[in-house]
C-alpha cells in the first residue's frame, strides 16, 4: 500500500505545535532559556526553521541538556529536515537509552521518510518504555498500514480508540484497513460512528457509500452518495459513485448492465 508524498507530509505535521516543545526550566542557563523561549515564539508562528536556529543556540549554550536536542529535533521535523531531526533524537537516545519520547519522535521521523521498518522498530521500543502514548500507536499504525500489515494496523488503531473512542482519524483509517480486508461490516460500523458524531462530514458518507457498494448494499450506497451531493453539490466523485450504484440497482430490475464502482481513494493520515 503506497501513499503520496503529500499524504506523508500531512502526517508529519500531526502533533507539531508550540505546546509540543519542552519549555525551559530554572536549571537551564539564562542564555539557553532565552533562546528556547524565542524558539517557542517562532514555533507559534509556524516558523520552524527559525525555531530550529534558536534551539541550536540553546544547544550551544547548554549542550548537556537533552531537552534542547529534543526541541530542535521536533522543529527540524516540522520544517521537513528529517535527517537533522533523526540525528537529534539519536543524540537524545545516546544520552538516555530509556527515553521513550526520543524513540517515539525518531520513529515519527522515519515514518515521514517512509522507512517503515525502521519506524516500527523505534516505535516498538517507545511502546515498551511507555505504553500510554497515543501518538506512538497512531504513527506505528500508519507504518503498518503503509506496509500492508493490516491486522497490526487495526490493532494499533484500536489501541488509540481505547484511549479516545471518538477519534475520527483513527476510525477512518481503521475502517480503511477493515475494508481492505473485506471486513465490510466492521468498516461500516467505524464510518457510522464518524457520521453520528459529525453528520455533515461528506467524506465519511463517501467512504461508507463506497463500502456499502462493495458489500452489495446498493440501496444504502445510493443514499450515502446522495448525501455527499447534498453536502457538496456537483462533487464529481460522488456523481460517479451514484451512477455506478444506480446502474447496479437498474440491472437488478432488468435495466442496463451495472457500471463498475469507482476506485476508493486512500485514507488520509
Amino acid at each position: 500500500m503506497k501513499y503520496s508524498k503529500a499524504t506523508v507530509v500531512r502526517l508529519v505535521a500531526l502533533g507539531i505545535s508550540a505546546s509540543t516543545f519542552v519549555t525551559a526550566v530554572r536549571a537551564e542557563s539564562d542564555s539557553a532559556a532565552e533562546h528556547s523561549r524565542n524558539a517557542i515564539e517562532l514555533a507559534k508562528k509556524k516558523d520552524y526553521a527559525g525555531a530550529a536556529e534558536e534551539f541550536t543556540k540553546a544547544v550551544e549554550a547548554e549542550p548537556s541538556d537533552a531537552k534542547n536536542y529534543t526541541n530542535r529535533g521536533r522543529a527540524y521535523r516540522a520544517a521537513g529536515k528529517l535527517a537533522e531531526a533523526e540525528a537529534d533524537f539519536t543524540k537524545v537516545i545516546e544520552m538516555n537509552e530509556d527515553d521513550a519520547d526520543a524513540y517515539s519522535e525518531r520513529g515519527k521521523v522515519k515514518v515521514s521518510a517512509k522507512n517503515w521498518d525502521g519506524a516500527i522498530e523505534d516505535l516498538n521500543k517507545a511502546v515498551e518504555l511507555d505504553e500510554d502514548d497515543v501518538d506512538t500507536y497512531r504513527f506505528r499504525a500508519f507504518a503498518y498500514l503503509s506496509k500492508g500489515d493490516l491486522d497490526k494496523a487495526i490493532e494499533d488503531y484500536s489501541s488509540v480508540l481505547k484511549k479516545k473512542d471518538d477519534d475520527a482519524a483513527a476510525l477512518e483509517r481503521r475502517a480503511f484497513a477493515y475494508r481492505s480486508l473485506k471486513k465490510y461490516d466492521e468498516a461500516i460500523d467505524d464510518l457510522t460512528k464518524i457520521i453520528d458524531d459529525k453528520p455533515k462530514d461528506p467524506e465519511a458518507y463517501r467512504a461508507r457509500g463506497y463500502t456499502y457498494s462493495l458489500a452489495g448494499n446498493n440501496e444504502k450506497a445510493e443514499a450515502d452518495y446522495k448525501m455527499v451531493l447534498k453536502l457538496k453539490p456537483g462533487d464529481a466523485d460522488a456523481e460517479t459513485g451514484l451512477k455506478a450504484v444506480q446502474a447496479k440497482l437498474g440491472a437488478g430490475k432488468g435495466g442496463d448492465k451495472a457500471a463498475p464502482s469507482p476506485a476508493a481513494s486512500p485514507a488520509a493520515p
